[in-house]
């Protein structure tokens, strides 16, 4: 589990960690939908177009993000 789920609460962290916990269904579910429609995006290669470097800007940044997300609803220990 992702430590930010514990962090800048003022409850108990085992309670805390039981309620995340509680979420692990729906965030499997989450998982598989992201994983089924959201897929990384592949690197630009076309290089003739002159906005190239900001469409691989976004490519990145949208893979970036999907793996943080990814990351952060993964509950089990690793």
């Amino acid at each position: 589990m992702d430590a930010r789920w514990l962090k800048g609460k003022e409850v108990d962290k085992d309670q805390r960690r039981k309620e995340v916990m509680a979420y692990k269904n729906a965030f499997e579910d989450l998982k598989e939908i992201l994983e089924q429609h959201f897929k990384k995006k592949p690197a630009v290669r076309d290089y003739s177009d002159e906005g190239w470097v900001y469409q691989q800007i976004a490519v990145n940044e949208y893979n970036a993000v999907l793996e943080d997300v990814l990351k952060l609803i993964k509950l089990d220990k690793e």
